[in-house]
């Protein structure tokens, strides 16, 4: 299987020849156009399955299958941390996890943008993280910039995936430290003089012991069509499934299965409703408003279970 991320700098119709010549069979595309722009058919390839998210018409992150993998996005979706997609990825026999990323800015919560929104997504998710998982995209960060104010940087977010044996797969290959590769994957404004490495790709532990290759594609091909360049990650194959339902009752009983007890006890109540909101979402269509209550409850309470951690730990 072969997975290519590339960050196209916007109008992929334009530029997408040259990156299917690599023959993806997954392919992800941050600042890719909506899919009336790419015009399938004519200005791009039709693939075999695609899914698009973004803000804007004419920027959001692209996902295309170029093989017999469909993408199926999970209900545990929390568009607050855009744009961070997470889908399950499936031929049939196997199924795994894969997590779009174009870490993106945050106006309205600086703390909150790039990594930081990277952090609050992978802690977000944790109970799904312990999944076959790869994420994959352009994280716009390094270690160099740690001391930058985040909710989290860059170190705290690979330390975390790190617990749940999900590790990055250029510093497992090239044996290098974070802030501190030789190869380069964005040049700032097109120039080769500022070069910085800010795209990713994390796997979970059983997919990195079963073999697999990442490439990074030279500026000199790419700079005239972006100033990204291509990683393309070749995994040998792998069977595994999916352990966990994709119904709102299950995410409700997930989460709160990992909240520590002080927090179910203090918030029985909220909790038995959230049960019942999340029961009736399965059995409805598109009820956005319940859905978005339901998703905003959930995060308030984890947000709470860990400030109760926090007061635990200093002996209130």
């Amino acid at each position: 299987m072969r997975i290519i991320e590339w960050n196209c700098q916007g109008a992929f119709r334009h530029k997408n020849k040259e990156i299917l010549e690599l023959k993806p069979d997954i392919l992800i595309v941050p600042e890719c156009e909506r899919e009336y722009n790419l015009r399938f058919g004519r200005l791009t390839p039709k693939p075999n399955d695609f899914i698009w998210y973004g803000d804007s018409n004419k920027k959001g992150i692209a996902i295309f299958s170029y093989s017999t993998y469909k993408f199926r996005l999970l209900k545990d979706f929390n568009p607050n941390f855009r744009y961070i997609v997470p889908l399950e990825v499936t031929d049939g026999a196997t199924s795994f996890l894969l997590f779009a990323v174009w870490a993106m800015d945050n106006k309205q919560n600086p703390l909150a943008r790039y990594i930081g929104q990277v952090w609050n997504a992978v802690n977000y998710y944790q109970t799904i993280l312990q999944e076959n998982s790869i994420l994959i995209g352009d994280f716009n960060s390094n270690q160099i910039w740690d001391e930058k104010g985040r909710v989290g940087n860059h170190t705290d977010v690979v330390n975390y995936l790190k617990q749940l044996e999900i590790e990055s797969l250029y510093h497992k290959q090239f044996d290098e430290e974070h802030g501190k590769e030789s190869l380069k994957t964005f040049f700032m404004y097109r120039n080769i003089e500022k070069p910085y490495h800010i795209d990713y790709v994390f796997a979970s532990n059983n997919i990195i012991r079963n073999g697999y290759k990442l490439t990074l594609e030279t500026s000199e091909k790419w700079i005239d069509k972006s100033d990204h360049v291509p990683l393309i990650l070749d995994v040998k194959p792998f069977q595994s499934k999916i352990g966990f339902q994709d119904t709102y009752a299950d995410i409700v009983k997930r989460n709160f299965k990992y909240m520590s007890a002080l927090t179910r006890e203090k918030f029985a109540n909220e909790l038995t409703n959230l049960e019942s909101l999340a029961k009736s979402l399965d059995k409805e269509v598109n009820n956005r408003y319940n859905l978005t209550k339901l998703i905003s409850s959930v995060e308030t309470l984890k947000h709470i279970d860990k400030l109760v951690g926090h007061l635990k730990q200093n002996g209130c």
